[in-house]
């Protein structure tokens, strides 16, 4: 029987022939990150495997991750992102307070604050922005869903049967997230599994997953003592806490890392206490790309906004920092029209030419005078204007 008319068996030179356009051909499906060089990195995003990310703990991982999650959900395709140690709350928080942020980059609200009790009250101003934003960007998760720990142990296990489930009654195929790897249960119930065995079987259960049904699978891991216990050690592949399986199973792994930790008297606590934290994600193994020093993108961390940006990104241009949840949403015309722009009248140009020249002599009466001139915006009714001062000196500085 030939292969052609079993169908069991194609050869490589019959697949060979299929490498050309419309040819029906297999092809690669990526799901872009939101951070531009880190899908250069990727070859256009996440793809089929499994991806890791490892980090010191007060790095942000789980943020970093919801970003990216954030990100495909809002492109259109679903994603399924297991919590286990934070409450569905708390990452929907964190949502809300990123989108405000790309928004309106001078509010001083966080993911905190819209969860604490004495806020429910007397706050009209800030919650109007709130309810906003909520609305505007409603609409690009449709498609996302946080699954957040109802029992006491959680498996690798149990999560394929829950996203085989999804896929029946869905007919779609996710993207799958678990934060994190360390908190999953034994998927035999043994009780006397070391750690590495339980990290091991969990490994094998989802990359079986991936392996099964072609999704993109992200896993975030803790690394062991020994990868932060000498602050200056940069992440390597033996970083990750008590598991062979990641180094082997793994299509990607990556590290995020603050990007001044090789310089002398760097200090990790004060590190991870500043307002924006510079840091590098470090491709350690990419099975179908480069790896190393190389590939590494430096990205900035801003905790309260929780928000990541490529790095100097932020606060240079609102359209760069509008995230494709901001894009794919109808109501956001608005939205960009009620934000101020660099170029306008002959009159305002003047003013930040002007303005610029003197930037350095620049006093309060000075500022506000030029706010008093800028033309009102169409969401007056908004009634929550953010410090002008602040905004201009964004403008001037990107224009020295």
């Amino acid at each position: 029987m030939s292969e052609q008319a079993s169908g069991n068996f194609i050869s490589v030179s019959e697949r060979l022939k299929r490498f050309k356009p419309a040819s029906g051909r297999r092809t690669v499906k990526h799901y872009p990150t939101g951070i531009k060089k880190l899908d250069q990195m990727l070859g256009g995003g996440l793809y089929a495997g499994l991806t890791f990310l490892g980090a010191r703990p007060g790095m942000g991982k789980s943020t970093f991750a919801l970003q990216i999650a954030s990100e495909i959900a809002a492109a259109g395709s679903p994603v399924l992102f297991y919590s286990l140690e934070m409450p569905s709350v708390r990452m929907e928080a964190k949502i809300l307070n990123r989108a405000i942020h790309m928004r309106y980059p001078n509010s001083s609200l966080t993911a905190d604050w819209f969860l604490r009790e004495e806020n429910n009250t007397g706050k009209q101003k800030d919650w109007k922005l709130i309810e906003k934003v909520g609305k505007e960007i409603s609409g690009s998760f449709d498609k996302m869903y946080i699954k957040e720990r109802k029992k006491l142990s959680v498996s690798g296990r149990d999560i394929v049967q829950d996203v085989e489930m999804f896929m029946n009654e869905k007919k779609e195929k996710p993207v799958v997230f678990v934060d994190y790897l360390q908190i999953l249960s034994s998927c035999t119930g043994n009780r006397n599994a070391t750690e590495r065995q339980k990290n091991d079987e969990n490994i094998n259960e989802l990359s079986g997953l991936s392996n099964k049904y072609d999704l993109a699978v992200f896993v975030i891991s803790s690394l062991n003592r020994e990868s932060y216990r000498e602050e200056q050690r940069s992440l390597r592949m033996d970083s990750f806490k008590e598991t062979g399986g990641i180094e082997y199973s793994a299509s990607v792994i990556l590290g995020l890392q603050p990007r001044n930790i090789r310089q002398p008297k760097f200090n990790y606590e004060q590190e991870i206490s500043k307002e924006i934290r510079e840091q590098e994600i470090v491709f350690l193994k990419q099975r179908y790309g480069i790896s190393g020093m190389k590939a590494n993108v430096s990205v900035d961390f801003h905790a309260a906004k929780d928000l990541y940006t490529e790095k100097g990104a932020f606060g240079k241009k609102s359209a760069q920092n509008v995230s494709r949840e901001t894009k794919t949403d109808k109501k956001n015309t608005e939205n960009a029209n009620a934000l101020p722009k660099k170029s306008g009248s002959a009159s305002e140009n003047t003013t930040l030419q002007d303005v610029k020249a003197n930037a350095d002599s620049l006093k309060n009466t000075e500022t506000q005078a030029l706010e008093a001139e800028r033309p009102q915006t169409q969401n007056a009714n908004l009634e929550y204007p953010d410090d002008p001062r602040a905004r201009l000196e964004e403008e001037f500085r990107s224009l020295l």
